[in-house]
């Protein structure tokens, strides 16, 4: 009897493991929504508009449109990287909940290179 109860215990802490595990997923929702940065005096708006697909926005003026995402792990923070249809990299770490470090990166040949800025996210 004690080994069916053990048992049943067992898996049943199993199942809770298992399915916590499976729901976690990385999510880039937090990075949605107005960032300004005090040293570029500029907000920019950044909107998932689907699984594939980024905007970056300053106001009204599309900065680009990024199809490709990725998580790079550096230790304890997740640095979201896009990329857009030109090959300009979007590095994006999080620095706590309402600070990110951003950086654009224009593939080799282009222009665009930036030292990383601190962004703050605008709170409505």
């Amino acid at each position: 009897m004690k080994k069916i109860v053990f048992t049943i215990l067992a898996l049943g802490f199993s199942l809770i493991v298992l399915s916590s595990c499976q729901t976690r997923e990385d999510s880039s929702d937090w990075l949605q929504g107005d960032w300004y940065s005090k040293d570029w005096n500029m907000t920019y708006t950044i909107i998932k508009q689907d699984e594939n697909y980024w905007e970056i926005k300053d106001g009204e003026h599309p900065i680009a449109r990024c199809s490709q995402e990725y998580y790079i792990d550096d230790e304890d923070s997740k640095e979201i990287l896009l990329i857009d249809k030109k090959g300009t990299e979007f590095h994006i770490t999080p620095i706590d909940k309402t600070h990110i470090k951003f950086q654009q990166v224009s593939k080799d040949g282009t222009l665009g290179t930036t030292d990383a800025v601190e962004f703050v996210k605008k709170q409505y």
